[in-house]
């Protein structure tokens, strides 16, 4: 998105933000600490039980045996211990293994807790090899203060020697990805790990979208499985939240979901520990928490995952942290809403959709466009094609004199759905990365209505009465469009001033649109690359004229004339100054198409 093509506005998407209510009863708590097994106490050849759920509502147990205490610390796990082990029994025989989802079963030996399962051995045909963060580590979480994330350490050591599968093993790493595994699995007498993955679902997207979405998370997702769900709710409470229950990680909720699931270690009160690793491992964080069924178990050649749903949101996750997740039943997180009603015009059909994300703006940013995008392909009924798109936003925050709006068109020979959600990145920029004021975004509403008449004017021809001008004089310029499919061409003579300070020599004429550059790429990569791309702050010098920017700045309906000094790069961060700018913006109902460039000599 050229942020210097729309006189100094760019490209941003806004959004806004509501406080989510809860939807039923969140019960009250049942259990409480149990007996603890420290550290200390723990000797390889010790057997006991772990605690799981592979089939909802039922809580299931399997058998391990301790194979070592591996001291140091490492991977993705911040903690002077693990314990290694090996699961066997008729439910690892069941599933294939430890599972993606299973993170944070609690084990237990001789009825103690003494940690829970957090990660998978990747190189092996059975996957029987896990590890446990210890209990002992998992504890402070859950009366952890808010604070910043602890840095991760790096590896492990058996405290006895350690054979496994008739190889000596020196060290066991816990890697941050499957590619960091194989690479370190090179390494003789290591082991390496990865963090149990938890089973990451995305529920209410069309399949479009859905493709969409795994593009963009790729690189975070690293190993977790991303599934697609029919969005059907878990039944259950909180009150029957207990050791071995599935529990959902919620960042977005509506008709649109994303999260995932993970097991639960243990239940103190209204505090629960969860997963015993990170999600994201950010710190203190607000996320949803919710209650999740498990469906079934879903074996594949890469490793077994719980496939299951997510629940109704019963309270928040809080504690993002290496050795476990907390969450707080009863207690709530703060949510940017999105709504959007989209309008066929050619079939009079009426979709709307809404979604509450986290008051993330990396998230905000991608589930933003994604709802709007759902909602563009129900209300069209098709997956492509031709058409112009009308797409009004309103966005609400504190910190704002009022609710402001944006008016923007689009036009697509192929894919008008995505290219109707390519603006809503303005409003994200402007309500997450504002530089002058710091905003407390509410929502986002869009209003948006699908044609598949072509909407569209080409500049056919751009006249200067003169080809010199003065620093502090004025260029006469006639400019002519032909709308789509039609004879009468339209023109108007625009008087462009120039600045005093101006700089003298060789300058160039730019007309075109003053919005977003289509050429060569379709609204599907321009969205991407903006979604991989870090956002820039919104433009302007004060809050007061980022507001105009964002209002009145950059669509594709206007026609922008630039007076752009002579090898100055009319995308450059210098031609957005004023000093040696020269300019006007001109309003159309149609959606500009077209560039014309005119040599002029400034004396």
């Amino acid at each position: 998105m050229d942020v210097a093509r729309v006189w100094r506005a760019v490209m941003v998407c806004g959004l806004a933000l509501a406080v989510v209510l809860p939807p039923q009863a969140v019960g009250s708590a049942q259990e409480g600490l149990p007996p603890i097994m420290k550290v200390a106490e723990i000797k390889p050849g010790m057997r006991g039980v772990g605690k799981t759920t592979v089939k909802s509502p039922q809580i299931s147990e399997f058998n391990f045996e301790v194979m070592a205490l591996l001291a140091g610390g490492g991977g993705s796990i911040p903690v002077k211990h693990l314990i290694l082990y090996r699961t066997y029994g008729p439910l690892m025989e069941q599933t294939g293994g430890t599972a993606a989802g299973m993170s944070g079963s609690p084990l237990y030996i001789d009825g103690k807790l003494v940690g829970a399962h957090s990660a998978s051995y990747l190189f092996q045909t059975r996957k029987d090899l896990g590890l446990g963060t210890p209990i002992e580590y998992m504890l402070p979480v859950l009366e952890q203060p808010q604070a910043a994330a602890v840095p991760w350490p790096t590896a492990f050591y058996p405290t006895t020697p350690l054979v496994v599968d008739g190889k000596p093993v020196r060290r066991v790493v816990v890697a941050r990805s499957a590619a960091e595994a194989r690479q370190l699995a090179a390494l003789p007498g290591t082991l390496t790990f990865v963090p149990a993955q938890t089973v990451t679902l995305a529920g209410g997207l069309t399949p479009r979208a859905f493709a969409l979405l795994q593009k963009v998370m790729g690189e975070r997702l690293s190993q977790r499985p991303l599934v697609q769900y029919g969005g059907g709710q878990a039944a259950g409470g909180a009150a029957q939240i207990r050791a071995g229950s599935p529990v959902g990680i919620l960042q977005v909720l509506g008709d649109v979901e994303f999260g995932g699931i993970c097991t639960t270690t243990l239940r103190v009160g209204n505090k629960l520990l969860i997963c015993g690793h990170p999600w994201e491992n950010l710190g203190s964080v607000a996320y949803g928490l919710t209650t999740a069924e498990i469906v079934t178990v879903v074996q594949t050649l890469q490793r077994p995952f719980l496939e299951g749903n997510l629940g109704p949101l019963v309270g928040q996750i809080d504690e993002d942290r290496g050795p476990a997740i907390r969450g707080v039943v009863g207690k709530f997180p703060r949510m940017f809403t999105v709504r959007v009603t989209v309008n066929d015009a050619d079939t009079g059909k009426t979709v709307s959709r809404a979604a509450q994300v986290v008051r993330r703006a990396d998230l905000v940013r991608l589930f933003a466009p994604l709802v709007a995008f759902v909602a563009a392909e129900r209300g069209r009924d098709q997956v492509q094609g031709e058409g112009t798109a009308r797409v009004k936003m309103t966005v609400r925050a504190g910190g704002l004199p009022n609710v402001i709006s944006r008016e923007n068109i689009f036009y697509s020979q192929q894919d008008v759905a995505l290219a109707s959600v390519l603006d809503i990145s303005t409003a994200v920029q402007f309500l997450f990365f504002n530089p002058f004021a710091d905003l407390d975004p509410f929502d986002l509403k869009v209003e948006m209505t699908l044609s598949r008449k072509r909407d569209t004017a080409e500049i056919t021809k751009v006249e200067a009465e003169t080809r010199e001008v003065d620093p502090g004089g004025t260029i006469r310029v006639r400019i002519t469009v032909r709308p789509y499919q039609q004879d009468q061409q339209v023109s108007r003579v625009i008087e462009v001033p120039v600045p005093r300070n101006y700089p003298r020599g060789p300058a160039v004429l730019v007309v075109s649109s003053a919005g977003i550059d289509l050429t060569g790429a379709s609204p599907g990569d321009v969205i991407v690359r903006d979604l991989l791309t870090e956002q820039p702050p919104f433009p302007g010098d004060n809050l007061e004229e980022a507001v105009e920017i964002f209002e009145s700045l950059g669509t594709n309906n206007q026609i922008l004339i630039r007076l752009v000094p002579f090898g100055l790069p009319a995308t450059g961060a210098e031609f957005t100054k004023f000093d040696v700018f020269a300019g006007r913006l001109i309003q159309t109902n149609w959606v500009v198409q077209g560039e014309f460039r005119v040599p002029i000599h400034v004396r």
